[in-house]
């Protein structure tokens, strides 16, 4: 029986689109938090619609490490059970692959806004607590009530796509502030910006004086987050404000430096790091795997302080590996 609503939603979903695949022009993302769990727990994990109005049906396949994590079955998440009529299946396809499909039944389209549509749980098997752990995301196809395809791309990933470091973070909660909320990055790297409160919910919008300029406009609902990757020149920075809180001083600000450019040496007994350009504080961060994720990962301050441009590393990589290193603004 599981097998067969597997295969239920592959015609729910390509029915419909050589007829009216096009007329839905919007892309549509599908999302997955990080993993985090400690040994012998479990870790829940949700995934959501940035915009889930008119998605009728959803698939998507998520890869997770299993020497981490070992699947343990997935749920309707809060929006979809609020719903109605919803199902969901999920199965492991492959060695570290899980392939969710659900849908409603009668058809009918979800709301717009971010939508909680399931939540996978997995039962921790690391040796150690770990958090932050990227659960890369493939096979997103998306149905309207109709059949008919919707556009459908996945979210980029701190650790999957681009390294932890290259994403700066702001988070809101039920009060009127981003923390930070003056951020400084490099040239194409990538602001994320969390909601961990409850109740309130936020935009992180651009624009001066409480006026959009158009230049992005993220909805932030309790547990959402909106990212975007900044290709302005040195120099430029981009004010925004939330929607609803913009009176009350809900403001904030990204400003775009030059790359950083990062130099090391490595002698017999240290790797000797420097580095020029950016916004003159900087943070240092070693990692034992490119994507910055993992229990290798730590991060230091330069010699002197963030406003230093050196670095000694005493610290060697164990044999047959490597060492990463990123150097990123400060604020």
């Amino acid at each position: 029986m599981r097998r067969n609503s597997l295969l239920l939603l592959v015609a729910f979903v390509a029915l419909g689109a050589s007829a009216a695949g096009s007329a839905q022009a919007a892309v549509h993302e599908i999302c997955v938090e990080s993993a985090q769990g400690s040994p012998g727990g479990s870790a829940a994990v949700p995934l959501f619609l940035l915009d889930g109005s008119g998605v009728a049906a959803f698939q998507v396949d998520v890869r997770f490490d299993p020497s981490l994590l070992a699947f343990s079955g997935a749920q309707l998440g809060t929006d979809t059970v609020a719903a109605g009529g919803w199902a969901l299946d999920a199965q492991v396809i492959n060695a570290g692959i899980v392939r969710v499909i659900a849908y409603r039944l009668p058809p009918a389209g979800l709301g717009a806004g971010i939508r909680r549509v399931a939540q996978l749980t997995f039962n921790v098997v690391a040796q150690a607590a770990f958090q932050g752990v990227p659960l890369p995301l493939a096979a997103c196809i998306l149905g309207d009530a109709t059949g008919a395809s919707i556009p459908c791309a996945t979210c980029v990933q701190p650790g999957a796509e681009a390294a932890v470091p290259r994403f700066a973070r702001s988070l809101v909660d039920d009060g009127f502030a981003f923390i930070p909320a003056r951020i400084v990055i490099e040239q194409g790297d990538w602001v994320l910006w969390e909601h961990h409160g409850s109740s309130r919910s936020h935009t992180t919008t651009s624009g001066t004086a409480c006026i959009q300029d158009g230049i992005w406009r993220g909805v932030l609902n309790p547990g959402g987050r909106f990212c975007r990757q900044f290709f302005e020149p040195d120099g430029t920075r981009r004010a925004y404000f939330s929607e609803p809180d913009c009176a009350f001083g809900m403001t904030g600000e990204v400003e775009m430096t030059g790359d950083i450019q990062l130099d090391l040496s490595a002698p017999a007994q240290a790797t000797l790091l420097s580095w020029s350009g950016g916004g003159g504080l900087y943070r240092l961060h070693r990692s034992a795997a490119p994507s910055f994720v993992g229990h290798g990962t730590v991060s230091f301050a330069p010699v002197g302080g963030a406003a230093g441009t050196t670095f000694t590393d005493a610290e060697s990589p164990p044999a047959g590996q490597s060492f990463f290193y990123i150097v990123v603004n400060a604020f």
